[in-house]
């Protein structure tokens, strides 16, 4: 009997994985270029509005409609990269049709909306995944892997710098109504990396501009259970600034300070981890757009937690923490 389970165990985890992508961008720049990479996954499907680039698959059937596209029975996984004001009905069809979700950040647009999905979902048989990438950076890893454990931490502060981009942005990318704006686009991914490094916080002060629309903030928080204040510094700079952008996570410890930093100019910078000023992490390889690698290792995650059937992390009630963070900062 045991090598009867076995056999079923190996057939099923051969077995291809049908996936679909919907949503052009983010979906075709970097998933479509490792998904490939993911052993499991065979991509059938893809659903944009525009028209499809070149060098796509021939095999890959493209539809301008994802109702249409979840229709085929075929699909047993989809990749949402479209909009967060497109999320809510995509996923709740999904759910319908049993379709395993890997979503983009930050998953729907609103606490409500993701709290609804998060009912719809947590007693089906369906696995859900969403693309926190900098958890999975190597710097971050090697940090939390080789030095968290081994001090106590006193203070951090994030700053975090960005100049506007120069190309034209999609309109929902400013909005934060639309799942858009520094909330959104910028500040889910702090608030997600920070509880992953440091553990669940409270919102103790944010400061931000007069204006409906801020460029700049500050939020305060205190660790739950420890004895430590996290700062977040955010700030928008105009494109024709003459300060460089940065993103710096400065751990000020018992055992000295350590720095999580990166220019944010372009897509090619990455992570490095210093103490002081001695580099004690830095990326061997130079590679053109630094998201590819963490998703990728995410997608890989995602396959596993469906070969497996075991929910995997971060995943859609992850995803409500942050949009329940943002909630608590804006109210």
């Amino acid at each position: 009997m045991v090598f009867v389970y076995f056999n079923l165990q190996l057939k099923k985890m051969k077995k291809k994985i049908n996936v679909a992508i919907i949503g052009k961008n983010f979906g075709y720049k970097v998933i479509y270029k490792i998904i490939k990479k993911i052993k499991s996954f065979n991509l059938i499907a893809f659903c944009f509005r525009s028209k499809p680039s070149s060098d796509l698959n021939k095999k890959i059937v493209i539809y301008k409609n994802w109702r249409k596209l979840l229709k085929n029975k075929k699909i047993n996984a989809i990749i949402i990269t479209s909009p967060p004001e497109t999320h809510f009905k995509i996923i709740n069809e999904a759910i319908k049709r049993n379709i395993h979700i890997f979503c983009e950040k930050p998953v729907t647009r609103s606490l409500f909306q993701i709290a609804q999905i998060c009912n719809l979902i947590k007693n089906k048989d369906i696995k859900h995944f969403v693309n926190f990438e900098f958890p999975k950076i190597k710097a971050f890893k090697f940090f939390k892997d080789k030095i968290l454990k081994k001090i106590k931490i006193n203070k951090v502060i994030i700053n975090w710098s960005m100049k506007i981009p120069q190309q034209k942005r999609s309109n929902w990318k400013n909005i934060h109504n639309k799942g858009g704006g520094i909330f959104y686009n910028y500040i889910c991914h702090s608030l997600y990396y920070m509880e992953n490094l440091f553990g669940k916080l409270k919102i103790e002060k944010f400061i931000k501009d007069s204006k409906k629309k801020p460029s700049n903030l500050r939020v305060e928080f205190n660790k739950i259970n420890k004895n430590f204040k996290i700062i977040l510094n955010f700030k928008l700079l105009a494109t024709n600034s003459k300060k460089r952008p940065i993103h710096r996570i400065k751990i000020i410890s018992n055992k000295g300070v350590f720095y999580l930093e990166s220019k944010t100019e372009s897509l090619k910078d990455e992570f490095i981890l210093k103490k002081s000023k001695n580099i004690l992490f830095k990326p061997k390889e130079n590679i053109k757009d630094f998201r590819l690698k963490p998703t990728l290792v995410n997608l890989k995650n995602f396959e596993r937690s469906i070969i497996k059937n075991r929910l995997s992390n971060p995943n859609f009630f992850d995803a409500k923490r942050v949009h329940y963070l943002i909630n608590e900062i804006n109210s």
